[in-house]
């Protein structure tokens, strides 16, 4: 994804919220991760933002500054819905 000159990568799995990370937090890492994380939810290595969006089971590019997602609603609905550029 994109937004200005930042390019982003948009992550998302059915256990987590969506999370935004940089490429360029990820090309100027310069750590290791080669030990577990010791205390439960607490997170190590490149930085990320997490969006106020869970239960997403599918996420898709729809093009540089949208995606698209499947979201399971707490009803147990499905609902399919898409981003704009002010989430980014």
């Amino acid at each position: 994804m994109k937004k200005g000159n930042d390019l982003f990568l948009i992550m998302a799995n059915s256990d987590r919220p969506v999370m935004k990370i940089k490429y360029k937090d990820i090309e100027t890492y310069e750590g290791s991760l080669t030990e577990p994380i010791k205390e439960n939810y607490s997170t190590a290595g490149v930085p990320y933002v997490s969006f106020p969006m869970v239960n997403v089971l599918q996420l898709d590019k729809l093009d540089d500054t949208q995606f698209v997602f499947l979201q399971r609603r707490a009803n147990g609905d499905l609902d399919i819905r898409t981003s704009n550029n002010r989430s980014l």
